[in-house]
């Protein structure tokens, strides 16, 4: 299904567009989707679209759906639950994680530490996209891979300690022996940021004058991601701590949407390819290379038959999670409590325990698309 295409350009130079799906798909789900986080700063920004509309639909439409993605090629496979048992049902300790800090008195440092592991998965997500589109277009040269990575990291981090720093309600979320170095670190990142851009420029051209191949979707990508994460984070607006959640997000969500949808074909393959997980023997699964998908995969299978399914499945299970948690939101924003400290104890808990929907989804997606590691992810993603 991926396209390779390779042109000739002067000084042995040549542009390499390897795609994960194909180049439309690509452009449009990986790369283009990056409009739809405009589109959402624009209308919120303008007037047009209010906060709580704009937040709740896009929680329960969108994003939950995007976490049950997560949930349809884990608990929902057969396979996966047998081969990953203990990574799947120790997961689940995660619901006891934030009721636990919150009766510890320390609820601050859960909302603060969540809320720095939701923008890192938000990172972690590029670039995993960002290895995909390398692997794909043999662009794994250790001085790139070292480069690429430090980019990232520095430029994505800037503009959100940055809008930390700026945004009052931003600050007060963060614990109080952590603020005094907020601005330090902005003004490192920012340094670091410009450093590191210059040298990996520097490279490209390097590359491009040596002829070495250029990698096109990565540069594409890059393009896409990271300016809009510094207009959003730099962008001032009302309620900035509930609202850039889902304008930064729903890009994410597009986009994960995709490669979930285009990896859970294999259910619907009638195939003998082998589909054993990391850790196990690929001769284990020989046995199970002519069952039916249903039976191979259980409820997978059907969640995965039609994109109408799977649609349906994930808005059900937004309305689950996402509603209650809407819910309460709005009962805290109505009540004035937009810090933490002001929300009651059981708003809190209720809150942290349905954080472990996301915590889930944050450290399974973080151990299941290991292509290395696991062959079939490999085989399902069409990495080669």
């Amino acid at each position: 299904m991926a396209t390779a295409e390779v042109f000739p350009q002067s000084r042995a130079q040549v542009l390499s567009l390897r795609w994960i799906i194909s180049a439309r798909d690509d452009l449009v789900w990986f790369i283009g989707s990056v409009v739809s986080s405009y589109a959402l700063l624009i209308l919120y920004v303008a007037g047009v679209l209010p906060l709580i509309p704009m937040v709740a639909l896009w929680a329960i439409l969108i994003d939950a759906p995007h976490v049950f993605g997560t949930f349809s090629r884990t608990y929902f496979d057969r396979a996966e639950r047998r081969n990953r048992a203990r990574l799947l049902w120790g997961s689940l300790l995660f619901f006891v994680v934030g009721p636990i800090m919150v009766f510890a008195g320390l609820g601050l440092v859960f909302f603060f530490l969540a809320a720095l592991w939701a923008y890192y998965h938000l990172v972690k997500q590029h670039y995993g996209f960002m290895v995909l589109y390398k692997k794909k277009n043999n662009d794994l040269a250790p001085v790139d891979n070292a480069l690429d990575c430090l980019l990232l990291l520095f430029a994505f981090n800037y503009p959100f300690v940055a809008f930390i720093a700026r945004d009052p309600e931003a600050m007060t979320r963060v614990p109080a022996s952590l603020r005094f170095g907020v601005n330090g670190l902005a003004t490192i990142l920012l340094a670091g940021t410009i450093v590191l851009f210059v040298a990996w420029l520097l490279r490209q051209i390097q590359r491009f004058v040596g002829g070495e191949v250029l990698d096109v979707p990565k540069y594409l990508l890059l393009a896409a991601a990271i300016p809009m994460h510094w207009i959003v984070l730099l962008t001032p607006m009302p309620n900035k701590p509930i609202a850039i959640v889902a304008i930064l997000t729903i890009y994410h969500n597009l986009q994960y949407h995709r490669l979930i949808w285009f990896h859970n074909q294999k259910y619907t393959r009638n195939s003998t390819a082998l589909t054993g997980t990391a850790g196990v023997s690929p001769a284990a699964t020989v046995s199970e290379s002519n069952q039916n998908p249903r039976q191979k995969f259980g409820a997978a299978e059907l969640i995965s038959r039609r994109l109408l399914y799977y649609i349906a499945f994930g808005i059900l299970f937004g309305i689950i999670y996402q509603g209650p948690r809407q819910y309460l939101g709005y009962i805290n924003l109505k009540n004035g409590g937009g810090s933490t400290g002001e929300q009651s104890f059981a708003m809190q808990l209720g809150i942290s325990f349905l954080w472990g929907y996301a915590f889930i989804h944050y450290y399974l997606d973080s151990k299941i698309w290991r292509v290395r590691r696991d062959p079939s992810v490999g085989k399902a993603l069409n990495m080669g």
